[in-house]
């Protein structure tokens, strides 16, 4: 007898390989996969706005990385010490003004460039509760800490939604046409919301990508569903019992290696976590002919493995 309900995504025929620069755009949840796609030796993009997880705010970070759009010293806000944006996470943040302009618009240039070259767009969907400053109307990303009566919470419906990521879509397509859209809900549940508010809200964004999806004959990756109808178990959840723990994001890896990559692209990425596992080597004595000949070694599969990828 079978006691589980093993999640099978079907083998896509749009395979990603490693002369695919790869755009991650999303939750916490895309820098877990987009950390395991550059130890694979991906050329990767992750996050140029930092994590975001609303979809309007995620169709903003494109929207300004496809057209080029920089921001303004008048977009930034001071939060105690910290000069900060409302379209950004926290992480892009200085104690100076220019600076922290100076990294926000460094970001969306190089973004700018690589989503030219890049194959495909992965977008993690966390939440459909979106937070706004309530007398400008504007869209908040991240919150800052900011004075709860300063903000007003809404739940962004699925028309609003759909036409947002409709819009990004098409300003990409004509800037890449070759450009492949991957969607995926993430597991990681917004607690803090409510338990019923964060079903909601999953509700929504599992119905919006749906449509979505038909629309542009983009892609999904069920990445909730097997955090949700697969594994099932608090044993796969972290110690907050909200985000999944390595071994289950380590399972949607696999399952995700198993969907878009070949026999071949799945080889090479083993190969370069073989790579990485021999750099990050401590050696007793670095001073010792073995671990010369141990670097010597790396190199030199370092050397082939780039040949593999020039090969493809």
């Amino acid at each position: 007898m079978n006691f589980r309900t093993e999640v099978i995504p079907p083998k896509s025929e749009n395979k990603i390989n490693h002369k695919d620069k790869t755009v991650f755009i999303g939750s916490c949840f895309t820098e877990n996969v987009g950390n395991r796609f550059v130890k694979s030796g991906f050329d990767t993009n992750i996050n140029p706005f930092g994590i975001v997880y609303n979809p309007l705010s995620i169709c903003e970070c494109l929207n300004r990385v496809a057209e080029n759009k920089y921001f303004t010293e008048d977009e930034l806000i001071k939060v105690g010490d910290f000069w900060k944006s409302y379209s950004h996470h926290g992480d892009f943040r200085s104690t100076d003004k220019n600076q922290c302009l100076q990294m926000i618009n460094s970001a969306i240039n190089y973004s700018h460039s690589f989503l030219a070259d890049a194959r495909f767009v992965i977008l993690t969907l966390g939440t459909a509760w979106t937070y706004w400053m309530k007398e400008e109307n504007r869209l908040l990303a991240n919150c800052h800490k900011l004075p709860s009566n300063l903000i007003e919470r809404r739940l962004c419906d699925c028309e609003t939604i759909v036409e947002a990521l409709v819009s990004s879509f098409e300003l990409c397509k004509k800037k890449n046409p070759q450009l492949t859209f991957i969607l995926t809900i993430s597991p990681i549940r917004h607690w803090k919301e409510g338990y019923r508010d964060n079903m909601l809200s999953k509700s929504v964004l599992h119905l919006a990508v749906e449509q979505f999806c038909k629309r542009t004959s983009s892609l999904y990756f069920p990445s909730y569903e097997i955090v949700m109808d697969d594994l099932r178990d608090y044993r796969f959840y972290d110690k907050d019992m909200l985000h999944p723990d390595e071994v289950a994001v380590e399972y949607i890896w696999e399952k995700f290696r198993q969907t878009y990559f070949s026999q071949e692209t799945i080889q090479l990425s083993d190969d370069f976590n073989r790579l990485n596992a021999m750099l990050n080597h401590r050696p007793f004595n670095p001073e010792s002919k073995e671990y010369e000949k141990h670097l010597q070694k790396a190199e030199q599969l370092k050397k082939e493995l780039y040949e593999r990828i020039n090969k493809l």
